[in-house]
């Protein structure tokens, strides 16, 4: 019976998503290149100990300016998105500044391990209150775009291997309607592997059989690449020979890790992809 319950908000979720997306007014043909932001862990509320909460909501403040001087096509921000889901000051705060990005800019959230902890029912009820999906998919320019909500892949919990399997044959009748596009970029909280060596200690990659099975499926459908955030830290990697493009946070690093954006330009053949450090001139390329 638990199950069943499980299986059944499972599938209430995955209704909201296609509805309460954001809205793609303006398009390009195949043929004409553009350029994408990734947004990775603005966290509001996590720094260092001892630090002002605040300092994370001017990361955020610098994180729009910067969108809005590059006019990317859209942005796409890949969870963790406040420190505490039960904190409404942190909530307010990010919904108030992110709502400063252009209005002619499409801005696509995934959840991550903070917004939605363990995959609690409160926590995904609020999450869904606030932006009304928890993945998302669509085409631009001929190439497609799936957002995955990574989080009950790292739980053990029955809600969440229920979601988890549910979004993955989901994911399946995207990666279907897409197999002819120049592209399909996927877009998930966690990744789905670390790189060898690592210097990342929390979880972070997906848990079997989640991750054999959504990677199985991506190289099946010839996935360009997959991009993540997570662990604070740039360090882009493959699965199954695809692109694993992990970025560092936009507020608060870790692990040596440095601050900023994820900068994507896409042609109908490759893409071009550099972490953008904020305050300097560094750019990290990523492929």
């Amino acid at each position: 019976m638990k199950r069943l319950v499980a299986l059944l908000f499972a599938l209430g979720v995955s209704m909201t998503w296609a509805g309460a997306q954001p809205a793609i007014k303006s398009r390009g043909s195949k043929k004409d290149p553009f350029t994408f932001v990734q947004v990775s862990d603005p966290q509001l509320g996590f720094c260092a100990k001892g630090q002002d909460w605040q300092w994370t909501v001017g990361n955020l403040k610098t994180t729009v300016a910067q969108i809005n001087a590059l006019k990317p096509a859209f942005v796409i921000v890949t969870g963790d998105l406040i420190q505490s889901y039960k904190n409404a000051g942190q909530r307010k705060a990010y919904l108030e500044n992110i709502a400063q990005v252009d209005a002619s800019i499409p801005v696509f959230h995934i959840p991550g391990n903070h917004d939605i902890p363990n995959y609690k029912a409160d926590a995904v009820k609020q999450y869904l209150e606030t932006f009304g999906y928890d993945r998302f998919a669509f085409t631009y320019n001929g190439s497609a775009f799936i957002g995955l909500n990574s989080t009950p892949m790292l739980c053990g919990n029955e809600a969440a291997k229920a979601a988890a399997e549910e979004q993955l044959a989901w994911f399946g009748k995207m990666l279907k309607r897409y197999r002819k596009c120049n592209h399909i970029f996927v877009f998930s909280h966690h990744p789905l592997v670390l790189r060898d060596g690592s210097a990342v200690e929390h979880k972070s990659a997906y848990d079997e059989p989640f991750r054999t099975e959504y990677a199985e499926l991506m190289k099946k459908y010839g996935v360009t690449a997959i991009f993540a955030g997570h662990t604070h830290i740039t360090e882009p990697t493959e699965v199954e020979g695809m692109p694993m493009i992990t970025v560092g946070a936009s507020s608060y690093p870790l692990y040596g890790g440095e601050t900023g954006i994820n900068v994507v330009e896409v042609t109908p053949e490759n893409f071009h992809s550099e972490f953008v450090v904020n305050g300097s001139d560094k750019k990290v390329l990523l492929h």
